[in-house]
């Protein structure tokens, strides 16, 4: 026999008051696959993130190809051939598929410079094998969550895995694309390469899997050949305890009782259509004391109708009646209020807050309920969020624990219940049992069916057959947007309902839609399930308006053009080159503020940083030291200085894990307070005149302010857009669990990040001294609020991740032309912070209208 590809030896891993692995071993040999299951929070979880180097052991080893090995990070574990999917594929929303898809292995490098093009042809070749219209330069949040899989799996099947990590990959899979994903495992087999397969879906595990461990409580219970056990066997290993019927097999506790019939109408769709069209002329009747399953492949656009009746999308025509009564619900607290609950598919993003407790979350949706007059009763909420625990069998060890610590069927179960104390009319879920255990199914089943007695409308969306067949009245079938069918769930076939939802040459599709090649629709991609983006293949960031490309640079330039012109026109006194001269320090220090911003921070010291780095830069110039020794030595000091107090902003924050706007609100009063000690509270005169011609010399008229401002956009530019750390920037600042998994480090970027935007900020002092060849105490101050709406209004995503060095310039030039036009319009300069501060603000309503647009 081959020496194992992968071996765990006694590993054990604690966290604090939980045991999650106790001295578990696993082998996995070459060309196998090998099945890991056990109820949520059985270890499973723990185990695949030490697998893949998410998570270090406390005790055990780890052997691979019969060598022991230290897994650093998920990038170590890559590189050693270890890549794993994860059941809530984590993204980076902001980046392109493209880069997302190279961040999982390492950004390709050329001569020590991003390879863009590898990335392309690397990602157009993955997404070749999934069979679907996927556009690579599409941003990333515009993924359904089952592509957002079948990506991971194609980059995983090109990277040829010697270890392969499946996590609930069918989870969010229609049959169709289940189908192909086995393709993708046998084709992996095949060539020799060892497959851990995670899953609840015992069907599946049977039908891949060589052999299978159990996992209880922190520690394996049972290895064995997958033929040796039955599917009875194998669950009664993993509750300890002889088991009940099968999930998939209806019981006389989640169906309704035979003669017993449906209530009155309480939701009814007539004739529904969505504004972005992803489903057409939809007719659904949902009554008191049934179950109504919903099935279609996806993107059929069952989601997108789910989160059009919670207010989540706008539609286009149609009525929504519920109880009777016209509602519109034009957001989900609409709806809330109506009586409307609605469990996401995606908990990761849309169900769970991450930050917030077991209880804070379980009773977010009923606070009204545990509330006496304005006051919460936090004594109501413990009992009401206790009860669900117990209900739902919830595993956590406190309801204080972060949500974000539990497993994600844990989680799962935690959404569910928060909806079910809403004692909701109508209960609208998507994938309810998604990544829950066989144990728990039949309750979370049960759950339904007891809700649907109490006079509740439920309607559940599924992509597996044998749950809406087996846990439901009545069957609604979608697709290509419209209803296909409707089945009563006594007499309809899985035959008949898969007939029904596979489209069929001869279909009319909506706008956006084509056929895969694998035969199955290929659906335009949106942020939750599908948009016409694949179709129209428009790169990111860019929308089609009268015609024309656009982009949000572009309407910002043009911003610019018109109020350049017009302030040209109108004064004589209104010069290009002043212009740019007063701008080049704008820029530099609105791309101080952008680089902290992109990377998920915000910096609100680097005005004071600013008067800190120009102050050392003033007594350098002040000494003794002849000038052509004082004049360079000053610049590199005020810049280092600047860079040093970023460095040390971002020092704190990681250390002290806290948000750096708590951090930098500190430490500009500190920063501020040295300039007035080494000043003494004066101003300093009197510098070099060599250093004033830095700036613009006499003679030659160089403008070396806009030189230097140059210098820097390109520089910055080229690192931003070529160089590895300058990717790590944004990829850390679109997602931090993203990074993570994929071994982008935030101390070492946010250093980088923090010192880069000091150094900028202690540039500008450098120049703006230069400039006016004298030094005050109050230099920079509140030069924060308008370094950072130069960045925001030149598209930096305040909240991270996105934004570009020309939007940044064009930002700067913006804010200075507003400024000439207050001056003509006879604004007083104390109005100017109020201009500012509404601009800012409109910018961030802008970039809002545009994300919501792109999303269309």
């Amino acid at each position: 026999m081959q020496p194992p590809v992968l071996e765990l030896t006694d590993v054990s891993r604690s966290f604090p008051g939980v045991r999650a692995l106790d001295g578990v071993t696993f082998l996995l040999q070459p060309g196998e696959v090998h099945a890991i299951v056990g109820e949520n929070g059985a270890g499973k979880s723990t185990l695949i993130n030490i697998v893949s180097g998410v998570l270090k052991p406390d005790s055990g080893s780890v052997r691979l190809n019969n060598v022991e090995v230290q897994l650093r990070d998920p990038v170590d574990a890559r590189g050693r051939g270890i890549v794993t999917v994860h059941q809530e594929a984590e993204l980076f929303p902001t980046l392109s598929v493209a880069e997302n898809m190279a961040l999982t292995t390492g950004l390709p490098l050329r001569n020590g410079l991003v390879d863009w093009r590898a990335i392309d042809h690397t990602a157009r070749e993955a997404v070749r094998h999934v069979g679907e219209a996927i556009n690579v330069t599409a941003p990333a949040s515009q993924l359904s969550v089952a592509h957002r899989h079948m990506t991971h799996v194609a980059a995983a099947v090109l990277q040829q895995a010697s270890v392969l990590v499946l996590d609930e990959p069918t989870s969010a899979l229609s049959e169709v694309e289940a189908q192909w994903l086995f393709e993708q495992i046998n084709r992996l087999r095949a060539s020799g390469a060892g497959i851990i397969y995670v899953s609840h879906r015992q069907d599946e595990i049977f039908q891949l899997a060589d052999r299978i461990t159990v996992l209880r409580d922190g520690k394996h219970v049972w290895t064995g050949a997958t033929h040796t056990t039955s599917p009875g066997e194998l669950i009664e290993r993993m509750v300890g305890r002889v088991s009940g019927p099968l999930p998939s097999a209806r019981t006389a506790g989640d169906k309704r009782p035979a003669g017993k019939h449906p209530g009155e109408c309480r939701l009814r769709c007539s004739h529904l259509s969505d504004a972005a069209d992803r489903f057409t002329d939809v007719s659904v009747a949902v009554h008191a004391g049934e179950v109504v399953g919903v099935y279609g492949l996806v993107g059929s656009g069952r989601t997108e109708f789910a989160e059009s009746v919670f207010g989540l999308r706008p539609t286009s025509s149609g009525d929504l009646l519920l109880d009777g009564r016209n509602l519109k619900a034009r957001s989900p607290m609409d709806a809330v209020k109506a009586g409307i609950a609605f469990v996401p598919e995606d908990r990761l993003r849309q169900g769970i807050f991450r930050g917030l407790s077991v209880r804070a979350n379980s009773v977010i949706a009923s606070l009204q309920q545990w509330a006496h007059g304005p006051f919460a009763s936090a004594r109501d909420e413990r009992i009401a969020t206790a009860r669900q625990i117990e209900q739902l069998s919830v595993r956590c060890r406190s309801i204080e624990q972060p949500i974000a610590e539990l497993s994600g069927g844990n989680q799962q179960k935690i959404v569910l219940g928060r909806w079910l104390l809403t004692e909701p009319k109508v209960l609208i879920l998507d994938e309810p049992t998604r990544g829950v255990d066989v144990g728990t199914k039949p309750e979370i089943h049960r759950l339904l069916r007891t809700a649907a007695d109490g006079g509740c409308g439920v309607l559940m969306i599924s992509s597996d057959l044998p749950e809406v067949l087996a846990h439901s009245d009545r069957i609604i079938v979608f697709r290509n947007g419209r209803v296909s069918g409707e089945f009563d769930a006594t007499t309809a076939s899985a035959e008949g309902i898969a007939s029904a939802a596979i489209p069929h040459d001869s279909d009319d599709m909506p706008v956006g839609w084509s056929t895969g090649e694998r035969g199955g629709v290929s659906p335009p991609i949106s942020h939750d399930a599908t948009n016409s983006l694949a179709a129209t293949d428009r790169p990111p960031e860019r929308v089609r308006l009268a015609g024309l490309v656009w982009r949000p640079e572009t309407a910002l330039l043009a911003v610019v053009l018109i109020l350049a012109a017009w302030l040209g026109v109108g004064s004589e006194e209104f010069r290009l080159t002043d212009l740019a001269t007063h701008a080049s320090i704008w820029v530099v220090l609105g791309l101080a503020a952008a680089c902290t911003i992109l990377a998920g921070g915000i910096d609100i010291s680097i005005g004071s940083l600013v008067g800190l780095s120009a102050a050392v830069t003033a007594l350098i110039l002040k000494s003794t030291l002849p000038e052509i020794v004082s004049i360079p030595l000053a610049v590199m000091a005020g810049v280092a200085t600047g860079a040093l107090g970023g460095s040390l902003n971002a020092a704190i924050a990681l250390a002290g894990r806290v948000h750096p706007i708590v951090v930098t609100l500190g430490t500009m009063t500190v920063y501020r307070g040295i300039v007035i000690l080494l000043l003494s509270g004066k101003a300093m005169t009197g510098l070099p005149d060599a250093f004033g011609h830095l700036a613009v010399h006499p003679a030659s008229g160089l403008r070396g302010l806009i030189l230097v401002a140059a210098v820097v956009v390109a520089v910055l530019a080229f690192w931003l857009r070529y160089c590895r750390s300058g990717r790590h920037v944004y990829a850390i600042g679109s997602s931090l669990s993203a990074a993570r998994l994929c071994g982008v480090s935030q101390t070492r970027t946010w250093l980088l990040a923090f010192s880069v935007s000091g150094g900028l900020a202690g540039l500008t002092g450098v120049m703006t001294l230069a400039h006016t060849q004298q030094m005050q105490a109050r230099l920079g101050a509140g030069w924060e609020l308008s370094a950072i709406a130069i960045a925001v209004i030149g598209g930096v995503s305040i909240t991270g991740g996105r934004g570009t060095v020309f939007g940044v310039v064009l930002g700067a030039i913006l804010l200075r032309l507003v400024n000439s036009a207050l001056v003509r319009w006879g604004i007083p300069d104390a109005q100017v912070d109020l201009f500012v501060g509404g601009m800012l603000l409109l910018a961030v309503l802008l970039d809002l209208a545009w994300r919501r647009r792109l999303a269309l």
